[in-house]
């Protein structure tokens, strides 16, 4: 029982990192598509699937919701810069 709450406590911290490395990283695209930044966001964006892709192959997120995720990030950044 002590064991398993000790990997529990581990995993948890590093599932918290990875998701907050995910969630920084499409904060990064959307503040810079508010900012009307197209340069930055095309840098942010490959950045933030890759986050995001990164969450779902280590069972953060599920890969239908990965790919949920990333196809709104990008639809939605074209919106607020615009490119409709």
């Amino acid at each position: 029982m002590k064991k398993h709450l000790r990997q529990t406590r581990k995993r948890t911290l590093r599932n918290r990192t990875r998701r907050r490395d995910m969630k920084e990283a499409v904060r990064a695209v959307v503040e810079a598509a508010q900012a009307g930044d197209a340069e930055a966001v095309t840098v942010a964006i490959p950045e933030a699937q890759q986050a995001i892709d990164k969450a779902a192959r280590h069972g953060i997120i599920h890969p239908n919701t990965a790919d949920r995720r990333k196809s709104r990030l990008v639809a939605r950044a074209r919106r607020m810069l615009g490119e409709e």
